[in-house]
């Protein structure tokens, strides 16, 4: 993926550095790089471009730095205070070891025995010992008293720090941080003039002459604006008078100037002026006073970090944890990072990470009493690394064919890139180049629009037509528009297609969630037109070599032969979860290897589940199944125990007792028998041989009444006997009474009416049986008989559940 270089470069163009040396280096990068893709995986086809091997982040690249810090009579002693801060925070916030630094303090001099600037900070390299140096020499930055040199000198200071910037002849980037209110005053230094008005008149052209000094010895001026009364005018053109190549063609990466006006401003200025000089990625600080715990975010892309600690006040203790909550040891290697401190003990120190584990960093702020009045500010800023995969539909195409153009963003682990917070950062957008035709630009969106399946999925999409000129080689390649980013050269190679080819291929895979050591499938659609054998080979690209295998990675088509074969991308067992993405192409090994199609593939590795879960995704219908078999088998056994008890029971029917009277009969007692009381009815007939006999309802009763299904009624008499009756026969008793049974008032046996759910509700509630002595039955525990239409118990418990 085409990038321009994000740290600045010298001599030229940022997207074609001159020096020699860089280029030179760069050849033996790549050179070292191709030796270690040769070795570690087989030799790709001919129009292939191998998918990097994983290495390591590389290490930022240094800088000469200098800052100068106005001291003159035009700030007050709290504005220095905050410009010495401000130096504190460039000088532990630089993340290469390797860079140099120089701090000088500037004003003016208005006779021969003073100078207009102290070079405070001598030269050095920024390795921890040195950074805890420099904070001791920056705090001897103070404002000059009268009698001193208290003018603005910046003729004087730019060109001391150009010349500090270039003595050591390294072919690096040249950064000046100029902390000012802008005012140039030399009316009282005697080596501009003999006069105020020629003084000023010759400050201003020496000033515009040391700009132009500094442009061509190729120095960026950042000016930041402190003090009342800002000159903002004047740090513009210092802005623009300096060097303006930067690490990027971008806004953020050239220099500008930023204006301080106050302390609560200081870090988020300072902040986005160090970031845009040396091409990082920051957000704004967080602020709080000590104690407290401030959180910071950690993108996937970041390669190297610097977490920078603004105290406020030296008391204040700051300790570090990683997002799994670990404490950070600076001075160790964890879980994959390095970690060195610096600043420990003044006002400003600084994390410096490498390769570190993206997510949310904790740092806590501990301050004893007395100490805990001052604001402190957290900031991180970091530089990244992006690795791109790109892919053309149809892969081979026609000239005057309009195609598709997606590409995928991947980490430095392979992972995608879909976070917003990351895709906010990038401008993306690519380049076809080709035989035949002048190179275009291509437009990628992620919006879910022009052919984009998905917004913010880290996809981009865009379509473009093959000039009708193209004939042969074909070249897509994303470009990366983003300061702090740098990004790999992985282009879709390709060539021009005939009218109608010879060997189709169409390649049907999806994004998928997959198991390490899982697979998922794939359909490969080929036919071979040609009159020769034609093997194709399926390919995994831009991802961890062996991170996924392809199965069959090759088929071959006889001549006529149409296939639509089935096969399956693995993921290696060893895989961490996350997501992972590859390009998948299918190439004709007949034609040198030409794409014939590529599919960007999605696989979302997530942790193998505990064996129970597996065995539950695999099982689950059967033990579904096996349950449900139980429940109903359980439910038919309870409903025919059920049924088979209402088949008998008595509840429902009416008994009344007849004996001879006057003309007729008469009915001398009548009981109906109420539901719920089980299989049998139990009932004494009092005064059976006299001319007055009564039914009466009794749980020891020698009487007992219960259906038949078959005749209708079962009596069992005093004597044992059971006998089978029709409902409605007139049964003799003893004396002259006479027993007959038939359907009462309810009718039939049912359980009651309303709805099914109902009396199936009530076939589950237990029977209330009396308690002994209670009831107008009294103590004999005898039940009442109760009248034609008097409701059970049974019936009460329904009415009491409903």
């Amino acid at each position: 993926m085409d990038t321009h270089d994000t740290a600045p470069v010298r001599g030229g163009p940022v997207t074609a550095p001159p020096a020699v040396g860089r280029a030179a280096r760069g050849a033996r990068r790549a050179a070292a790089l191709l030796a270690v893709l040769l070795l570690a995986q087989p030799s790709p086809p001919a129009l292939a471009a191998p998918a990097p091997a994983r290495a390591a982040p590389a290490a930022p690249e240094p800088v000469e730095l200098a800052i100068a810090v106005d001291q003159s009579g035009s700030l007050r002693a709290s504005d220095v205070e905050r410009e010495r801060d401000a130096a504190g925070r460039i000088a532990v916030g630089e993340i290469s070891a390797a860079s140099r630094l120089t701090v000088l303090g500037f004003a003016s001099a208005d006779n021969d025995e003073q100078s207009p600037v102290d070079e405070v900070c001598p030269t050095t390299e920024l390795d921890p010992v040195a950074r805890e140096k420099t904070g001791e020499c920056i705090g001897r930055l103070a404002r000059r008293g009268e009698g001193t040199g208290t003018g603005t000198d910046f003729p004087a200071v730019i060109r001391q720090a150009v010349t500090r910037l270039g003595e050591h002849g390294a072919d690096r980037p040249r950064v000046l941080f100029l902390l000012t209110d802008g005012k140039l005053d030399v009316t009282g230094s005697p080596a501009y003039g003999p006069d105020e008005d020629s003084r000023r008149e010759n400050g201003e052209r020496e000033l515009r002459k040391a700009l132009a000094e500094a442009a061509d010895a190729e120095v960026q001026i950042w000016p930041l604006g402190f003090g009342e009364g800002i000159d903002e005018k004047a740090l513009d053109a210092m802005a623009a008078g300096g060097y303006q190549g930067g690490c990027a063609d971008l806004p953020d990466a050239r220099p500008r100037a930023t204006a301080v006006p106050d302390s609560t401003t200081l870090g988020n200025a300072l902040q986005r002026a160090f970031a845009g000089a040396r091409c990082l990625v920051t957000d704004p600080p967080v602020e709080d006073k000590p104690p407290a715990d401030i959180s910071v975010r950690l993108s996937p892309l970041a390669t190297l970090a610097t977490i920078v600690v603004s105290k406020g006040d030296p008391e204040v203790r700051a300790t570090y944890y990683d997002p799994r909550g670990r404490k950070v040891e600076p001075g160790t290697r964890a879980d994959g990072s390095r970690f060195e401190l610096a600043g420990a003990g003044g006002e400003v120190e600084s994390l410096r990470i490498t390769d570190p584990r993206p997510g949310d960093w904790q740092v806590r702020l501990d301050a004893p009493e007395g100490h805990r009045d001052k604001l402190a500010s957290v900031s991180v800023q970091w530089r990244g690394a992006v690795r791109s995969s790109i892919v053309m539909t149809p892969a081979s195409p026609r000239p005057g064919e309009e195609v598709r153009i997606e590409l995928g963003l991947q980490t430095r682990d392979d992972e995608g890139v879909s976070d917003p917070e990351d895709l906010r950062r990038l401008r993306v957008s690519g380049r076809l180049t080709g035989d035949g035709f002048a190179p275009q630009d291509l437009d990628l969106g992620d919006k879910g629009a022009n052919g984009d399946g998905k917004a913010g999925d880290g996809r981009f999409t865009g379509t473009v037509r093959i000039p009708e000129g193209a004939d042969g080689a074909l070249k897509a390649v994303g470009v990366l528009g983003a300061v702090g980013l740098t990004a790999d050269h992985r282009p879709f190679l390709t060539r021009t297609a005939p009218v109608n080819p010879d060997v189709r291929a169409e390649l049907r895979v999806d994004d998928a969630e997959v198991h390490p050591g899982e697979s998922v499938p794939f359909v490969l659609l080929a036919s071979n037109d040609s009159g020769e054998p034609r093997t194709l080979r399926l390919y995994p690209r831009d991802t961890e070599p062996g991170a996924v295998d392809v199965s069959p990675a090759e088929i071959t088509l006889a001549p006529g032969e149409s296939v639509n074969r089935g096969g399956t991308l693995t993921v290696d067992a060893g895989q961490r979860p996350h997501r992972l993405t590859a390009r998948v192409e299918v190439l004709d090994l007949g034609e040198r290897g030409r794409p014939l199609d590529a599919k960007l593939v999605g696989l979302d590795v997530t942790p193998v589940p505990p064996r129970w879960e597996v065995l539950w995704e695999k099982w689950w219908w059967a033990l579904v199944s096996a349950l449900v078999a139980v429940l109903g088998l359980t439910g038919y056994a309870l409903w025919r125990r059920r049924q088979q008890a209402t088949d008998v029971d008595p509840g429902g029917l009416r008994l009344s007792l007849t004996v001879p009277g006057g003309s007729g009969e008469r009915t001398a007692s009548e009981v109906d028998v109420p539901r719920g009381r089980g299989p049998w009815y139990r009932f004494d007939v009092l005064d059976e041989y006299g001319t007055d006999p009564r039914l009466h309802p009794s749980p020891g009763g020698e009487y007992a009444v219960q259906r038949d299904p078959r005749t209708g009624v079962r009596l069992r008499t005093p004597d044992g006997a059971e006998r089978a009756l029709p409902l409605g026969q007139d049964v003799p008793l003893h004396g002259e009474a006479r027993l007959r049974v038939e359907r009462g008032t309810a009718g039939g046996n049912r359980r009651g009416g309303g709805p099914a759910v109902v009396r199936w509700l009530a076939d589950l509630l237990p029977r209330r049986r009396p308690a002994p002595g209670s009831g107008p039955g009294g103590g004999n525990g005898q039940q009442p008989a109760p009248g034609p239409h008097a409701p059970s118990s049974y019936d009460d418990d329904l009415s009491d559940a409903l």
